[in-house]
């Protein structure tokens, strides 16, 4: 179930990426806020949600490496894709601030892997202690 959620979750994202900047003359309503402060955030929340999908088809390896790869591929594909819709241009900036925003992503997703990791550790740690007590 979790498998299908994060995949699914990663999917809907990703479409949404997509359409956003492939909308002619950008996304409208967002007022004064920085083009490359949407760019670092959608790919960090894009690399994130591939980390997290590739964890649960349980790749263990290159988890890190792999979505920060395919997020700086997808952003170049995605920018110079930009140059056919009007009102749209590809970016080195936007790229850039798209590859830092992935990995900004990914290394949220692994400092969060971590602390759940200890947390259940250390709840499965304390566990035996309360199943011996509860025997004596």
């Amino acid at each position: 179930m979790l498998r299908i959620v994060s995949l699914g979750t990663l999917g809907v994202y990703w479409i949404a990426i997509f359409v956003g900047t492939h909308l002619p003359h950008g996304v409208r309503g967002l007022g004064k806020v920085n083009d490359k402060l949407l760019h670092f955030g959608a790919y960090a929340g894009l690399a994130f949600l591939l980390a997290a999908a590739l964890t649960t088809i349980r790749l263990r390896r290159g988890v890190f490496l792999l979505p920060l790869g395919v997020a700086a591929i997808y952003a170049c594909v995605d920018e110079l894709s930009q140059m056919a819709v009007p009102g749209r241009q590809a970016d080195v900036a936007d790229w850039v601030a798209d590859v830092f925003g992935a990995g900004l992503g990914v290394f949220a997703f692994g400092v969060l892997s971590l602390a759940m990791a200890r947390c259940f550790a250390s709840s499965a740690a304390a566990q035996p202690d309360a199943v011996s007590e509860s025997a004596a």
